[in-house]
């Protein structure tokens, strides 16, 4: 079975729910476990909150669907981060 620790998993995980291969949900939780493992880093913050926001919370009126386009959001924001970090090395 694959695991996911890097940066670099992440953003692989983050360009396959984009091209929708990846279930924005199960891709969401991947890169929150990501961001575990990493401690949290600023760049998948996002991520941590929204596979949080995901369950349990339908009492308070949010589902997966709900996140669903703040998902896709965090993706693109990552992704371009991703892309002006390296532009800068």
């Amino acid at each position: 079975m694959r695991t996911y620790e890097t940066l670099d998993d992440a953003k692989l995980l983050a360009q396959d729910i984009l091209a929708k291969s990846l279930d924005a949900n199960v891709g969401c939780a991947l890169i929150a476990s990501i961001a575990a493992k990493l401690r949290y880093p600023e760049s998948l913050e996002a991520f941590a909150a929204l596979a949080h926001d995901q369950a349990g919370h339908e009492h308070v009126g949010i589902s997966k669907a709900d996140c669903v386009d703040d998902i896709l959001d965090a993706c693109y924001e990552f992704l371009g981060n991703a892309a002006n970090d390296r532009h800068c090395d």
